[in-house]
């Protein structure tokens, strides 16, 4: 009987379990919801905007910050238009997710006593949960599309290493708030339903599609690029490239009710740039942009200062299973191949290509659903090989795992700066918890003025 139950497990659910509640317990034991500088505090500042000016200050031209700059300057970063209103820098996908939790948040304030003002802790706590709660849904849809391809013992390996052994981990601990997980659990689900439509190719699925690829692109326009996955599911040589032609434009009604979906999330968006800056499309960046011909590759994926491999070794075996996929599961190949060399090339190609401070290079945190199919790919062939091979294939992930989470350590303690190191800086504290003495000499700055006119940004 006991044999029978513990064949009957899910390990790839425990292996969620363990991931949740893993991260529970960090966000519980530090309680940053107390500390005025943690969980709403840098660019969350502009996300969340949205939800205390309209319901709250019931003002989203943000005109209450002129009458007390001293209490509202520090939680608005806006730009100036040409309208001369105040406009919120960021695009307001993200609030969208927020808002559940925002809207239980603020009776809960009022009732418990505190400031109901958007900033205190019930709030804060709201925002943390609201980052479990779509980690845990990424997770869960993610699950369905490994298992779909992967056995138990695979699923569940690359669900601990890709959240656990990369800096995911960071993004769903102390700075959960920050858009990377949540973009992390829309690809999951966007993965599950594209990998659905084209099972069924319903009007249902289409609809569901459409809004969620206009959210992805709401909270990060540079991560439509996702819709080529959905594009090229399954194709893996012309012929099946030509069936999918014929297939969307036979179903071409389905997909003009996907586009028809993605405006509709928009809508808000326009409507609000219409109304702040007179035009249905405002560029709130002012002054920063992409160099697509001059992108940093090599420093992006290898560099000291956030380099991506370095940081979040990890998914270099994300990277060596794209080569395996195409004998392995060459029916998803060409879609993670192209997704991935396109998601490279545009995130590398920003002007500020470390992407200011943070644990490594967290825009591609977004596509770590993706890939996590390679990852798994990988994971399966290792298992499948000989007891060296496994052995050493096991061993190497834990060690990259506790390499991570040793040097997530290190950043929140400030050992590892936020965006400044160098060789002689990583090297000087690797494996420690303490900095040498001369530590602020060996780091090395960035120059944003050079980074913004596409120059290099050392000093």
């Amino acid at each position: 009987m006991m044999l029978q139950f513990f064949k009957k497990i899910n390990i790839a659910w425990i292996a969620g379990l363990i991931i949740l509640s893993t991260i529970l317990a960090y966000d519980v034991d530090n309680a940053y919801w107390d500390d005025y500088d943690k969980i709403i505090y840098w660019d969350v500042l502009s996300y969340y905007a949205y939800l205390p000016a309209i319901y709250i200050y019931h003002d989203i031209t943000l005109s209450f910050i002129d009458k007390n700059p001293s209490l509202y300057g520090d939680k608005f970063w806006p730009e100036k238009p040409a309208t001369g209103r105040y406009a919120i820098k960021t695009t307001m996908g993200l609030a969208f997710l927020y808002a559940p939790f925002f809207q239980v948040a603020h009776p809960v304030a009022r009732m418990l006593g505190y400031e109901a003002n958007g900033y205190s802790p019930p709030y804060k706590i709201a925002l943390m949960l609201s980052a479990v709660f779509y980690l845990a849904v990424g997770l869960y849809f993610l699950k369905k599309v490994l298992e779909r391809y992967f056995s138990q013992p695979v699923t569940a390996i690359t669900l601990i290493a890709v959240t656990i052994g990369s800096n995911l981990l960071q993004y769903a601990t102390a700075e959960a708030t920050m858009p990377h997980s949540y973009n992390f659990a829309l690809f999951s689900v966007f993965l599950y339903a594209g990998m659905k439509w084209h099972e069924k190719h319903n009007l249902s699925y289409s609809i569901f599609l459409g809004l969620l690829s206009g959210l992805i692109a709401l909270i990060r326009p540079t991560n439509i690029l996702i819709i080529i996955v959905f594009i090229l599911w399954g194709v893996h040589d012309l012929n099946t490239l030509k069936e999918r032609l014929l297939l969307f434009l036979k179903k071409y009604h389905l997909i003009a009710v996907m586009a028809v979906f993605f405006i509709i999330v928009w809508i808000p968006q326009l409507i609000y740039w219409k109304f702040i800056s007179g035009s249905y499309w405002f560029y709130s960046y002012v002054g920063e942009r992409f160099f697509f011909l001059h992108p940093h590759i090599i420093k992006g994926l290898f560099g000291y200062r956030k380099g991506w491999l370095l940081y979040t070794p990890m998914m270099a075996l994300a990277l060596i299973g794209i080569g395996m996929m195409y004998k392995r599961l060459k029916e998803l190949f060409f879609p993670v191949l192209i997704f991935t060399v396109l998601n490279i090339y545009v995130i590398l190609s920003w002007w500020s290509w470390w992407y200011g401070g943070g644990f490594g290079l967290r825009a591609f945190i977004d596509s770590y659903s993706l890939l996590a199919i390679p990852f798994a790919v990988f994971v399966s062939w290792a298992l499948s090989r000989n007891v060296v091979v496994k052995t050493a294939s096991v061993v190497l992930i834990c060690a990259l795992m506790a390499l991570n989470i040793f040097q997530v350590k290190q950043y929140q303690m400030a050992i590892m700066h936020w965006d400044s190191m160098s060789e002689k800086a990583y090297w000087s504290i690797f494996l420690k918890l303490k900095q040498p003495a001369n530590f602020d000499q060996l780091i090395e700055k960035p120059d944003i003025d050079k980074a913004m006119a596409g120059l290099s940004d050392h000093p």
